[in-house]
């Protein structure tokens, strides 16, 4: 494990701050959850959870799922990253999301739009190559208003109020499915 040469105090109710640049780093934010564990040598981990992340095998079968019932192309992500997708030609799983998923994040609602560069949607340079024109992207927020992550129908071909309800009828299965203390 990398040492940052950042030393803090344990105060007097247990708690230890992280340090901005380390936030900043891991892009950790106010609100974000910790998962905290010990490593076999008895260093104190602390790792950002993603709860979308840790049902990847469901999310992939959901995102198929999703894809067969829309005839669409699927992503599901947390906060992030991609957790799952399906009918892409493409492997997305990991990369990061773009800046149309932050604005979704920061508005809270589910967008429909057409874009010529997808990339703005998942970081990728091929995927810009991909002919995906459309895209419906709904948030997932938990029942306790946590952002959780995003569900993406995305075609090459103009979709309808169809596909944007699938979205949002998904994003709003999986909120419900992942829980959060």
């Amino acid at each position: 494990m990398k040492a940052t040469g950042i030393v803090r105090r344990i105060d007097d109710l247990g708690r230890v701050v992280v340090p901005k640049e380390l936030r900043d780093t891991l892009k950790i934010s106010e609100g974000d959850t910790i998962e905290i564990f010990t490593a076999e040598d008895g260093e104190i981990v602390l790792k950002k959870y993603s709860p979308m992340a840790e049902l990847t095998d469901i999310m992939e079968s959901y995102a198929a799922t999703l894809s067969a019932a829309a005839n669409t192309g699927v992503i599901i992500t947390d906060k992030d990253s991609v957790v799952a997708s399906h009918n892409l030609d493409i492997a997305l799983a990991n990369r990061p999301i773009g800046d149309r998923i932050k604005q979704v994040f920061e508005e809270r609602k589910m967008i429909s739009f057409q874009s010529n560069a997808p990339s703005e949607v998942i970081e990728h340079p091929e995927f810009d190559n991909l002919n995906l024109k459309y895209f419906v992207i709904s948030p997932v927020i938990s029942p306790a208003g946590d952002l959780l992550g995003t569900v993406i129908l995305t075609s090459a071909e103009e979709m309808t109020g169809f596909e944007a309800k699938i979205a949002e009828t998904a994003a709003s299965f999986i909120a419900k499915q992942v829980e959060v203390d």
